[in-house]
């Protein structure tokens, strides 16, 4: 093994450290992800032309999460007021395209390391993807259970801790599915456990419903249909047994039910805001196709809850943080073009996980729980977020090039 290669593994390896760990760890999370990508720029310069072709589409992706960072950028120079940091926008946008920028680099210089370089630490990699998810949940485990909140407010959010969680529990179960491991199974349903759990901890409805759905169509992709039929009474038992202990997951599912039913006659309520907001959102993106500040977009949705909207009470106090919505967030705030770039980043990203006319498991679990997550709130304003995400990204880049020899 080169000194080369060694640089190479090392790089892989500080990749889990920023997608587990940055949403409670920032510092750390942070100086990973600089080391990693300091070791690769460095690598791909020394290789003076003999580094791996890099997928164009991967080249596409690193160039869309570069444009996404530019009109982040744009906006905070046409638009952005930190005299006004009560509006989220104001102080986000500020430090979201600093790290979107380096990272739009990683992309790129991850697709260069060698297979034979990847097929080496996969291993190495594996537990370090273990050994990191296994210290984030301890640290979510810990923080809730040091808390007075009813819900755990990992990392500052419950809502995005969930989110996460989701991404990051999936993630670790996607690598475990992928590298021939022993007791593949067993780690695979303890990873998910403990997943679970701490999506429940944070009250998150959407993580509540969606993990499970993924994890049945992971076992639909990886089982045979006879042995998938065996466990789905074992799901539904364990799902309906959660909810009925867990009374705070329990509490807002019938919360959301009789908001509801209840929508035409009340609609300031946590499902009912959303529908507010979406609304005056596309409203106000429809007059500002080239984007606004956004003490002018809060005008505008102001006016138009307070005309079309009964002056919905929840949907204005969460206005001024943002509309609960990816898309019409940011065609809200920066217009139609860089609404149109994260739309953009789904596609690519569904096109990347399509292998041989068939979908990878990546697609599910990665891509779908950005797009469902994305639809009821919003992921790319909050910098730990990104941090995570992103380096999430260019380790299914990493396991999606394993052989697929060497998968079980």
């Amino acid at each position: 093994m080169t000194i080369r290669e060694i640089f190479y593994g090392i790089s892989m390896l500080l990749m889990p450290v920023s997608a587990f760990l940055a949403p409670t760890e920032w510092i750390m999370g942070r100086n990973a992800m600089f080391l990693a990508l300091f070791i690769l720029v460095l690598q791909f310069i020394s290789s003076r032309g003999k580094a791996r072709q890099p997928d164009r589409i991967w080249l596409f992706i690193a160039l869309v999460v570069g444009g996404i960072a530019f009109c982040q950028f744009w906006w905070v120079k046409q638009f952005g007021d930190s005299s006004a940091g009560e509006l989220l926008a104001n102080t986000s946008y500020a430090k979201t395209y600093k790290i979107l920028i380096p990272l739009s680099v990683l992309i790129f210089v991850t697709s260069v390391i060698p297979d034979k370089v990847i097929s080496r630490f996969r291993f190495p990699l594996l537990g370090m993807i273990c050994l990191a998810f296994g210290v984030a949940s301890f640290e979510g485990i810990y923080t809730y259970l040091n808390e007075d909140n009813v819900r755990a407010n990992i990392g500052g959010i419950s809502t995005t801790a969930a989110y996460l969680e989701t991404i990051q529990g999936l993630l670790c179960l996607y690598a475990i599915n992928t590298i021939a491991v022993h007791y593949k199974k067993l780690l695979m349903m303890f990873v998910s456990v403990i997943t679970f759990i701490i999506i429940l901890m944070t009250g998150t409805r959407s993580a509540t419903l969606l993990f499970p759905v993924i994890l049945l169509i992971m076992a639909f992709r990886s089982m045979a249909v006879k042995d998938v039929i065996k466990l789905v009474p074992v799901l539904i038992i364990v799902f309906t047994v959660t909810l009925v202990a867990a009374h705070q997951v329990r509490d807002r599912f019938i919360e959301a039910y009789l908001e509801l039913r209840h929508e035409n006659t009340n609609n300031s309520t946590s499902v009912g805001a959303r529908f507010s907001m979406w609304k005056s959102g596309l409203f106000t993106a429809s007059n500002h196709l080239v984007g606004q500040s956004a003490e002018s977009r809060l005008h505008d949705i102001t006016r138009y809850i307070d005309t079309n909207e009964k002056g919905n009470a929840e949907a204005l106090r969460n206005v001024p943080y943002h509309t609960h919505n990816e898309i019409i967030e940011i065609a809200s705030l920066q217009g139609i073009a860089p609404a149109a770039l994260m739309l953009i980043l789904y596609v690519l990203t569904l096109v990347t996980f399509r292998k041989q006319g068939r979908m990878d498991l990546a697609a599910f679990t990665f891509t779908m729980p950005l797009i469902v997550f994305g639809i009821g709130d919003v992921l790319m304003i909050y910098p730990k977020a990104i941090l995570s995400i992103f380096p999430t990204l260019c380790i299914y880049n990493i396991l999606t090039r394993i052989n697929r020899e060497q998968r079980v």
